[in-house]
């Protein structure tokens, strides 16, 4: 079996750093900060041996405009970061959009920067330094990597805090829905770009037309599915009751925090068939099954509760999955069979966050392991755990600030999954 014991070591009075059967390996390690890509980028290059993840000097402040990380990776045989660039276009919740370029995955990594006065993405060999830069910043790439998807990061930031980018205004500010905001697809060997769907086109098709009465509306969380043939994304804006005084996420009105409202579309790549899943309702973190299906934190509706629910993007019926298990909102991603899903779980009543599997056809779930997560760091410097599979379906891993309340990155040793 590959299961080790883990000893639980007690901290600040009732609370546990860690607790798992799994073997849990630190990657990282301080004086500095680190953290790994979100939990839908692939962190592993092609070979297994490197690890991609970010440096930080600091993480109890947001990042400003002067402030840098260094995009980097680990050498997993020695644990040793190897600095690879620095970059002013970063958060804490999906840093800078580090990937492996999936055209030369063991040798090419993109992320983004701001570079003269501009958000744009960087291409970057990992060995021999060489880089070119396009266009535009990248929000997700297809599976073969050869298109990317932008968006306004500028907008995203002043909007949700924590998801954006410090440094340039947004040049719609005051706009609710401006006519020329869009999410655009870029070739990512010639840099060419054009726009592939409009926020007014969105809100258009949305049931929530004569409820938004002047809410600003922004996109976020872009998606390809499994063969590149659609895109997923949302656009939120303010409950429309709030609107007026709502201007920052977190702002409280007579002691309630204004709600967001969330718009899931679907468009193909090519730009045609634009349709909303979810019209008014609730959705978060997402995760494509198939082509055809994404499972996402959601509410159908604005009167049905959320939970893990899976779409049928052709006729938009759903279903649900993990009633007894899947109890709230989480970073989902599918193992490479399909039988299992890897998700987490934000901070419980003894701020521990807990690491998990669920077996989709057995309806069953196996915990990895829980994390105590220090309450004072929240709101955008909140330290999820982000969990994603390596290539092979073998490891899992987190962001993770058990240790010392320090913000590094871990793997835990899963395994054949037929022996859980």
């Amino acid at each position: 079996m590959h299961k080790q014991s883990i000893g639980a070591r007690p901290t600040r009075g009732y609370h546990i750093m860690m607790e798992s059967k799994f073997d849990v390996r630190q990657i990282t390690s301080g004086p500095k900060f680190h953290f790994k890509p979100y939990y839908d980028m692939q962190p592993w290059d092609g070979t297994g041996r490197y690890f991609l993840c970010m440096e930080s000097d600091f993480q109890d402040r947001p990042p400003t405009a002067d402030d840098i990380i260094t995009v980097g990776m680990v050498d997993l045989e020695t644990t040793e970061f190897i600095p690879l660039a620095e970059t002013h276009a970063w958060n804490f919740q999906q840093g800078c959009m580090p990937h492996w370029m999936p055209t030369a995955p063991e040798k090419e990594i993109i992320f983004n920067d701001r570079i003269d006065g501009a958000f744009r993405a960087v291409v970057l060999n990992v060995h021999t330094r060489e880089r070119r830069v396009l266009p535009l910043p990248i929000q997700a790439l297809t599976p073969d990597g050869k298109f990317a998807t932008s968006l306004n990061f500028s907008r995203w930031g002043e909007w949700r805090p924590g998801y954006g980018y410090a440094g340039i205004p947004d040049p719609f500010r005051g706009q609710p829905e401006p006519a020329d905001e869009a999410v655009s697809l870029i070739n990512l060997e010639t840099g060419e770009h054009s726009p592939l769907v409009a926020l007014t086109d969105v809100l258009r098709l949305t049931s929530g037309t004569d409820k938004r009465k002047g809410s600003t509306a922004w996109f976020n969380h872009l998606m390809f599915n499994n063969d590149g043939s659609r895109l997923v994304g949302l656009v939120r804006y303010w409950c429309p009751e709030l609107a007026a005084e709502a201007t920052k996420t977190g702002i409280n009105i007579d002691g309630a925090v204004p709600e967001r409202r969330h718009c899931m579309w679907v468009v193909n790549a090519d730009g045609t068939g634009l349709d909303i899943v979810v019209s008014d309702g609730l959705v978060s973190h997402a995760e494509w099954r198939d082509p055809d299906h994404i499972l996402a934190w959601a509410s159908a509706t604005t009167e049905t509760v959320p939970a893990y629910l899976i779409f049928d993007v052709r006729d938009k019926s759903y279903e649900i999955i993990g009633e007894q298990f899947l109890l709230e909102d989480g970073h989902m991603s599918y193992h490479q069979d399909k039988k299992w899903l890897l998700t987490d779980t934000y901070p419980d009543e003894q701020v521990m966050r807990t690491l998990k599997l669920y077996n989709v056809e057995e309806d069953r779930e196996v915990a990895l392991g829980r994390f105590h997560a220090p309450p004072d760091l929240q709101g955008e410097l909140r330290c999820d755990l982000h969990p994603c599979w390596n290539r092979d379906g073998t490891q899992v891993a987190i962001d993770s600030i058990h240790e010392n309340g320090a913000r590094q990155v871990y793997i835990v040793n899963v395994g054949s999954l037929d022996d859980l």
